[in-house]
């Protein structure tokens, strides 16, 4: 669960309660309708009044942010505990596609918002994505490293850098919410291209 604003009052147990019930049903709203869930739905799934998810969340957009921040808290999570301990630095970086694409396939909602802003200048660096800005840049710094550790193997092309990676996720989520190719396969062309290329060989 979120921790409130900052400057916010923290929540009662009951507020805090419905607040959770909420963002679990407009996950599931989300990831069924992408961005034409609607409040109603919402509240219904929830179990609450509508009047309840506003006051929780005044707008759909507030409460989509609030959705991204927790995907985002689980990628953190998974590249701080899985990819970056895992001993081979090429699978990490094949678990990460798999990772991206399983989640988008599962969350509509979170996918349609991938591919309309992840290879944009503000996931990549030109600019923040309202309250998930920090969430974003340490994404980048952990990729970074991930990166790092590829190059160090020799397992990546030598110009191969972190600031490429969000693109090719953004691409991943439209070829996934298109639904007519295999997104592994799609995932295992961009691998080749990613893969470093025995000296002589044309990349």
């Amino acid at each position: 669960m979120l921790p409130p604003a900052a400057g916010a009052k923290p929540l009662r147990a009951d507020a805090a309660r419905n607040r959770l019930k909420v963002l679990d049903a407009a996950r599931a709203a989300f990831a069924q309708d992408g961005r034409d869930a609607q409040m109603d739905d919402i509240a219904r799934r929830a179990g609450v009044g509508v009047g309840t998810v506003y006051r929780h969340f005044p707008t759909k957009e507030s409460l989509a942010q609030a959705m991204v921040q927790q995907r985002f808290a689980q990628i953190l999570a998974f590249i701080r505990e899985e990819l970056l301990v895992d001993p081979d630095p090429w699978n990490a970086l094949r678990r990460s596609f798999e990772f991206c694409g399983s989640m988008q396939e599962r969350d509509r909602g979170y996918a349609e918002l991938v591919s309309s802003i992840a290879g944009s200048a503000a996931l990549v660096g030109g600019g923040p994505i309202g309250p998930a800005a920090e969430q974003v840049e340490e994404m980048l710094a952990l990729t970074e490293q991930l990166i790092a550790r590829a190059h160090a193997a020799g397992v990546v092309r030598p110009d191969l850098a972190a600031s490429d990676m969000p693109p090719f996720y953004a691409a991943l989520a439209s070829i996934v919410q298109a639904g007519v190719v295999d997104w592994h396969r799609y995932v295992e062309i961009v691998l080749d291209g990613l893969r470093a290329r025995p000296a002589g060989r044309p990349g």
